[in-house]
């Protein structure tokens, strides 16, 4: 008789582990929206202004290093954005800005423009 009276005292089957799951169950956050990584791009033509008063500095070394920071490092910095872009429009709360790839294209002519100025210097040095 104990056993009869234990089954109508136990809760229904399965109830116990849903109120369990309910309150393991943390609540989901609420997801941002994300968009281009337009810091990167804006961290790409700090670059090349920090290059540019190196063009008026005489000396190899200076032009070197500008060339790095004016040209290198902004190429480096236009394939990491297209990466970094390229993994965040799988999310599907991505927002795309029609920005993006003007910048880049215009962070692309200005490295080149800052590679010939400091690569100009170098190789009339190295003539000479």
């Amino acid at each position: 008789m104990a056993k009869g009276l234990a089954k109508k005292d136990a809760p229904p089957a399965g109830e116990n582990e849903d109120a369990g799951a309910a309150k393991k169950a943390a609540p989901e956050p609420a997801r941002t929206k994300v968009g281009p990584p337009l810091l990167l791009v804006a961290l790409g033509f700090a670059s090349v202004l920090v290059s540019l008063p190196l063009i008026a500095v005489d000396g190899v070394p200076a032009h070197v290093i500008g060339y790095v920071t004016g040209a290198l490092i902004p190429i480096l910095i236009i394939g990491i954005v297209r990466r970094v872009d390229l993994d965040r429009r799988r999310s599907p709360y991505y927002v795309p800005q029609g920005l993006l790839r003007p910048a880049l294209v215009a962070l692309a002519v200005v490295a080149l423009v800052a590679a010939l100025l400091h690569i100009w210097p170098i190789a009339t040095e190295l003539a000479s």
